[in-house]
């Protein structure tokens, strides 16, 4: 029997066609069966057709089908893949303007802050259902979750007894990759002694101990060498090296601060410390043209297309994915960073946080390693995010207006900038833009506040 895979979201033009491409190379993956399951019927079936011209083209074993229903797509899986935004870049554009009219401008806003605690309202139930679908269905499925907030979304499907669930993040191809550790050192790749040990929380994870082939301390060097600003405080202050340093800033609402004045948007505006908040244009534009792309390359009357036609760069994020799968199958006991649950790798972060370290894969399956506490302070800093993550799951999936707003009165940025009443109106204008995409929380319940 071929191995089976489910990819939950599997109309994206910019995380299926990597998916597709790297399977098709695979030397162990290359017969699957692979299911695409979406929502979207449109984008679905442009995805079907092109994976399936790629297989042509490649005369690849890989066989690769498509449905609207979750729950059929799962039936029997190995693996299932899920990488979902529930509201899409509309939604994600009001987790950044709405909170930016408070005065909160975050960079990303899909981890933390208002916008993070929205999109999990958003994301979570749908998880936790694919979740109980798997263990129905798929009882012995491994499940690696590509939404974020990262951390939330893997606990959410963690509820779930018996899921094998996973949390994953293309940040983590930093610290596997020694040329971009040598970087940081300014040293020779072949010095590092792979891999680094990585502990944190997913988005504010960091390199803990990096050593050199001839003994040395490699932080020590980056530190010295350190030129951005966010990468040389994490160095000096705590003696980390972040490899997702961006979203760092979300973390710390010190760093929260813009370059310019707010001028009515909250995106594509200069902070401090070398930060552009995310413009969703830009993304739009982005996701516009790869699926134009598709589109293009699936029209009755094109030609052929080959892997060789597929875009790189960011549109690669997601594949490490299949590295974890093959490393299991193919039992290559292979060390890959991987969000979890924490259960002593991190001694000074709670026992059921989802945490980020590294994890040794094979056959036997996904094992954190022990990682060492970290910096007392930043574990400390850290733990009110665990206890935040908690909250957030705990009202995404009781659909709890009053859980809602214990997780904004919990989250370090708002409480830096809002009082208790604008901090109530937010979660209110929040919910209620968010309303179609919230079917947990009753219609009651929503702008409840202060009404």
């Amino acid at each position: 029997m071929p191995i089976k895979l489910a990819i939950i979201g599997g109309g994206s033009s910019s995380f299926v066609p990597p998916l597709i491409r790297r399977l098709i190379q695979s030397p162990v993956l290359s017969s699957a069966a692979v299911t695409l399951m979406d929502v979207d019927a449109g984008r679905l079936q442009v995805m079907d057709a092109l994976a399936n011209r790629l297989i042509d083209s490649e005369a690849s074993p890989l066989t690769v089908r498509s449905t609207l229903d979750q729950r059929e797509a799962l039936v029997d899986s190995d693996f299932v893949i899920a990488a979902i935004s529930v509201g899409g870049m509309d939604a994600w554009a009001n987790d950044l303007e709405i909170p930016g009219r408070y005065g909160l401008v975050m960079h990303v806003g899909d981890s933390i802050g208002p916008g993070g605690v929205m999109r999990a309202l958003r994301n979570a139930p749908v998880l936790a259902s694919v979740a109980r679908d798997v263990s129905e269905v798929a009882p012995k499925a491994y499940v690696f979750n590509y939404t974020n907030p990262a951390p939330t979304e893997t606990m959410a499907m963690r509820t779930v007894p018996g899921v094998r669930a996973f949390g994953l993040c293309s940040c983590a191809q930093y610290p596997a990759n020694p040329a971009w550790l040598a970087e940081q050192a300014r040293i020779e790749p072949d010095q590092i002694a792979m891999p680094p040990v990585v502990a944190g929380l997913n988005h504010c994870a960091s390199v803990i101990e990096l050593r050199l082939t001839d003994g040395r301390d490699g932080l020590v060097l980056a530190r010295e060498h350190a030129q951005q600003p966010i990468t040389r405080w994490a160095l000096e202050s705590y003696g980390v090296l972040p490899y997702c340093w961006r979203h760092w800033v979300e973390h710390f609402p010190q760093m929260q601060w813009l370059e310019e004045p707010y001028a009515g948007t909250a995106q594509g505006v200069r902070m401090r410390y070398g930060i552009t908040t995310h413009s969703m244009a830009h993304e739009r534009e982005r996701i516009q043209r790869l699926e134009e792309l598709a589109r293009a390359w699936t029209a009755a009357d094109a030609g052929p297309v080959t892997l060789a036609d597929l875009p790189h760069g960011h549109e690669d994020e997601g594949i490490e994915v299949i590295d974890i799968i093959e490393a299991i199958v193919d039992n290559r006991n292979e060390i890959h960073v991987v969000n979890t649950v924490n259960h002593g790798a991190i001694p000074n972060l709670p026992d059921d946080a989802i945490v980020e370290v590294n994890a040794a894969v094979n056959a036997y399956g996904i094992r954190a390693l022990y990682a060492g506490p970290l910096p007392e302070a930043l574990a400390a800093h850290l733990r009110h995010y665990c206890a935040l993550e908690r909250q957030m799951v705990r009202a995404a999936l009781q659909g709890d207006r009053q859980a809602a707003l214990q997780a904004f009165l919990l989250d370090p940025t708002t409480q830096a900038r809002l009082d208790l009443e604008q901090t109530t109106a937010l979660l209110d204008e929040m919910l209620d833009a968010n309303a179609e995409h919230l079917p947990a929380f009753e219609a009651s319940s929503i702008g409840a506040g202060g009404r």
